[in-house]
């Protein structure tokens, strides 16, 4: 297939990608462009790490302002200026959101303005009651509620959460866990009542507001994103938390728009392309910006779970896996970046410039 080129003849290639597993964004998007530019030595490619809200969420933050990793705290607490950024995924990593709600806390305590959480990957569902209790500094939920609020009034808050399920209800955060966690369904039931009960104790220490056009009481509990990191959505919500999916802050970080209307092709790369790339993350916010600007916008991926219908209604070109369909095994085990460099040499070589 062609793409228009630049000024020079020379195709602009965007390349974004999440963290696969253990490679970090910035690995990701490094091998990728490193191959693509084995087959295209005259390509002019860019690379933009990126993250949903999950995993590595700090590593990526820091990779985008171009700060030293090392100045991340154990990859879980970022400070550039006056905002601070949370992994939450790593501070939540026992299923418990009590060192989330600690690190939320010293961030306050260090004179943070904004803090930025990113809300995904959870290890378990407490409904963010960890969080709370930390937070406010009492076992006691009625008072650590009102401290927890008090705390963090005058600072900018934001979730930037990786899956927009509500924290109770048939598609919720327990709900999700049969498959995230490998819960039984038994499991799931229990954790649900036990996640209910705290949503009432919330309700009746902080009674939620009334929207004055409906007359109806608006339900945290029910709002996208409140049940990501099992349950933190919720509780920085309570905070009064701005809410929104974790690929829709990198690309305002990143300025996405600016580097897709600069591109001839974007690529996309996601480990899992599946239904939930379709709806929200890395891969659909990508490749609606690209659509935006008429940009075509290509899928990589460990694997494929749609099909091309699926692929081609979110608005991309083609979406290629590094697992063979035929064979069920990668098309290269050793290691993950020669993989993915050898992918990108393989896609590269079917997009050229006119």
């Amino acid at each position: 297939m062609r793409v228009g080129g630049g000024h020079n003849g020379a195709v602009r290639v965007l390349i974004c990608g999440d963290h696969w597993g253990d490679l970090a964004a910035a690995d990701v998007t490094s091998a990728i462009a490193s191959g693509w530019q084995e087959r295209q030595p005259t390509a002019e490619v860019v690379a933009v790490p990126f993250s949903s809200g999950g995993q590595g969420f700090v590593a990526t933050v820091a990779a985008s302002l171009n700060v030293d990793p090392e100045e991340a705290q154990s990859h879980s607490h970022l400070c550039h200026g006056d905002a601070h950024y949370l992994d939450g995924a790593a501070l939540t990593g026992g299923g418990d959101s009590g060192p989330l709600g600690a690190a939320i806390a010293d961030a306050v305590d260090a004179g943070a303005k904004r803090i930025v959480v990113g809300v995904g990957d959870a290890a378990g569902v407490d409904g963010g009651a960890g969080l709370m209790h930390a937070l406010g500094r009492s076992a006691d939920l009625a008072l650590a509620l009102p401290q927890a609020v008090e705390r963090t009034h005058g600072v900018e808050l934001v979730a930037a959460y990786k899956e927009d399920i509500a924290l109770l209800g048939l598609k919720g955060a327990s709900a999700t866990a049969v498959d995230t966690l490998g819960w039984t369904k038994q499991q799931a039931q229990d954790a649900e009542a036990c996640i209910g009960e705290f949503v009432a104790q919330v309700r009746r220490i902080l009674p939620p507001r009334t929207d004055l056009l409906t007359g109806k009481v608006h339900r945290l509990d029910r709002d996208p994103g409140s049940g990501a990191g099992g349950g933190v959505g919720f509780a920085l919500g309570i905070l009064g938390a701005r809410m929104l999916p974790g690929a829709d802050f990198f690309a305002e970080i990143v300025g996405l728009d600016r580097h897709v209307a600069a591109a001839d092709l974007v690529v996309v790369a996601t480990r899992i392309f599946d239904w939930r790339s379709l709806a929200y993350d890395t891969v659909a916010t990508t490749v609606q910006a690209a659509t935006a600007a008429a940009t075509p916008a290509i899928v990589l991926a460990e694997r494929l779970d749609v099909g091309r219908r699926e692929t081609m209604s979110l608005g991309a070109s083609a979406a290629y896996p590094l697992t063979d369909p035929h064979s069920l095994r990668r098309r290269m085990d050793a290691e993950p970046r020669a993989a993915l460099a050898a992918l990108a040499r393989r896609v590269a070589g079917t997009w050229s410039a006119t």
